[in-house]
């Protein structure tokens, strides 16, 4: 077995090329040691050997957007060949007069139109050549040429498995070279690529079976031979007109005579150090996920890189709580004031851990393991007791924070459940819960708010599913319900055609959650104070009452302008959220260039 992850070989004489560890390397056909051809350490694709087995190849992106590079076999300095600036730019190989042959998307409308051109190594000016819109080229005998067209707007067979609609890749044949193209086979659903001439036949790479494998193709009958039968798909084939090498579940292959020989794996050592599998310090404000502050606001509970930490915000130590190789840890919430938890995958389903926080040296509880699918969210009641969990089958999951107990409240049919929030008592869940979906964008569809009572696992409906509800927030003093919602229908005039949009539809809204609590937005017959009331001092959470009746009709808009706000968050004596400016997607309304996007604005 080699001890890296090789991809887009290619085959030429006693030589194979390939690339591993974000690098070119060259090693013998027959197995044994590789040795690096460039060492830039940047994403490069699709290496391939000149027809004279004297130079290599590939698309590197070492300046920036992918560019078609070349080099000596036997080493020397990297050239540059192409300056298109288009960002899909992929090498497929020589033309029989040793030019280099690559499909670009330059100056074109999409990923899905690109087209073939001939490069020629001394520098000069490309060619386009006229195949029409294709992904592979591959050259035959007396003069044919096969070409397949992109699939699924240029993703590759395994990114897209199985796919039978009507962007499938489809393959061409110019049996003469006289630019008269016909189509193979035309009642085939799934893709067809990789077109590769070796031994004088045509083969090709499909799916249509189940996992893609390398078939002989009959160009006039239409009949299919397969010549693998992998666990993983057959990917990358390449050819040098005798023997055919690709790539199946990360090892290099090789069918030396198709039809005849049986494919053997190559078994190469990359003879090289291994740099990108070195330790080494990562900055975190680059990496920090999930940021969880104590109810003391002298610390948070923080994830980085798939690893839980207990941080204070002043002096002290910064103390690991789970950091073990292999093992993804992430979502961490407190829980009580002396506990965290966290989801972690060290049994390969999602488990809740929980372990000590700020003191304590017990090795963490896991919990629920293999009980609660995928975990998109996790929240832990201010008591401490409960978890709450959103799973990615539309699951909210209640676990209990000692015996590990599972209780199902709902489940979604239509999506996933968002924001989950604690009532100050733990006695309430609320949670943003999806309805039909729109496509594009980051647009949520419809949602509605909903909550549960933790006792008997009662459901309630705080909203109607007609507009975009989002992240519900309890206030501190248990009276009332906060939440982001999408209903403000005023539309504003397009500066350059005449249409209409609404570039700020979202306000926070405020639910009175007892029919005997006034709106605090309602005139008071004595006047509003001007200052706020004191908040008490008494440690004991409020009692939350909920009254089902007329809930929906209790609901009143922040007295605020309709923008694009998130992030809400109860505080005590109100709650504070994020108002987002609108952002042009180019960054042309920006005052310069060095000048960053304009940053959201905190409220209170």
């Amino acid at each position: 077995m080699s001890d890296g992850y090789l991809r887009f070989p290619h085959v030429h004489g006693d030589l194979v090329t390939f690339v591993a560890e974000d690098d070119v390397w060259l090693a013998p056909v027959a197995g044994g040691r590789a040795w690096r051809l460039t060492s830039d350490q940047v994403p490069v694709s699709y290496p391939y050997i000149s027809p004279d087995g004297e130079t290599v190849a590939w698309t590197s992106s070492r300046d920036g957007s992918p560019e078609v590079y070349v080099a000596p076999v036997a080493g020397g300095d990297t050239r540059r060949l192409s300056y298109w600036g288009a960002d899909r730019t992929l090498v497929r190989g020589w033309t029989p007069d040793g030019e280099v042959v690559a499909v670009t998307t330059a100056g074109e409308g999409g990923r899905a139109r690109s087209w073939a051109q001939a490069l020629p190594l001394d520098g000069g000016p490309a060619r386009r050549l006229p195949y029409g819109i294709v992904n592979d080229v591959a050259y035959g005998p007396n003069g044919a040429v096969a070409v397949a067209s992109p699939a699924s707007y240029g993703r590759d067979l395994a990114w897209w498995k199985r796919y039978r609609g009507g962007t499938a890749a489809k393959v061409w044949l110019d049996r003469r070279g006289d630019g008269e193209f016909e189509r193979l086979l035309p009642d085939h659903a799934a893709s067809v690529s990789w077109p590769t001439w070796a031994g004088g036949g045509l083969h090709v790479v499909s799916d249509h079976e189940g996992v893609a494998q390398l078939y002989a193709l009959d160009v006039d009958s239409g009949a299919l031979t397969a010549l693998t039968d992998h666990e993983f798909y057959v990917r990358h084939a390449a050819t040098d007109g005798t023997r055919i090498v690709y790539m199946s579940g990360g090892e290099l292959w090789v069918v030396d005579e198709p039809g005849t020989s049986q494919p053997r794996r190559l078994d190469i050592s990359l003879g090289s150090g291994r740099p990108a599998r070195q330790t080494q310090p990562v900055e975190i404000t680059k990496h920090l996920g999930t940021v969880a502050p104590d109810a003391t606001g002298r610390a948070s509970v923080i994830e980085v890189r798939g690893t839980v930490h207990w941080l204070t915000h002043r002096d002290g130590p910064v103390r690991a709580l789970a950091a073990e190789p292999g093992v993804r840890a992430r979502t961490p919430v407190q829980v009580g004031s002396d506990r965290v938890a966290w989801v972690t995958d060290a049994d390969g389903d999602d488990a809740i851990e929980i372990g000590p926080g700020a003191e304590g040296t017990a090795e963490p509880r896991r919990l629920a393991a293999g009980r609660l699918g995928r975990v998109l969210e996790l929240a832990a009641a201010p008591d401490g007791s409960v978890l709450a969990v959103a799973s990615h089958d539309g699951r909210v999951l209640l676990v209990d924070s000692t015996s590990g107990d599972v209780r199902e409240v709902i489940r979604s049919e239509e999506g996933d459940v968002w924001g989950l929030a604690f009532s100050p008592d733990s006695a309430w869940l609320a949670w943003s819960h999806p309805g039909l979906s729109r496509m594009g964008g980051d647009l949520p569809g419809l949602r509605q708010i909903r909550m549960v009572r933790l006792d008997d696992l009662t459901v309630v409906d705080v909203t109607a599913m007609r507009f975009s509800d989002l992240a519900p927030v309890f206030t501190l003093d248990g009276k009332h319900l906060a939440f982001l919602s999408a209903r403000s229908f005023d539309p504003v005039i397009d500066a350059y055609s005449f249409d209409m949009s609404f570039p700020g539809a979202y306000r926070p809204f405020l639910v009175p959650l007892a029919a005997a609590t006034p709106s605090p937005f309602d005139a008071e017959p004595g006047g509003r104070p001007t200052q706020p009331e004191a908040a008490p001092d008494d440690d004991e959470p409020p009692t939350v009452v909920v009254d089902v009746d007329g809930l929906e009709q209790r609901l009143r808009p922040f007295p605020v302008q309709a923008a694009r706000y998130s992030s809400l968050r109860a505080v005590r004596g109100g709650v504070v959220w994020l108002r987002q400016p609108p952002v042009g997607e180019l960054g042309d309304a920006r005052p310069d260039l060095d000048a960053g996007p304009p940053r959201g604005v905190l409220e209170h």
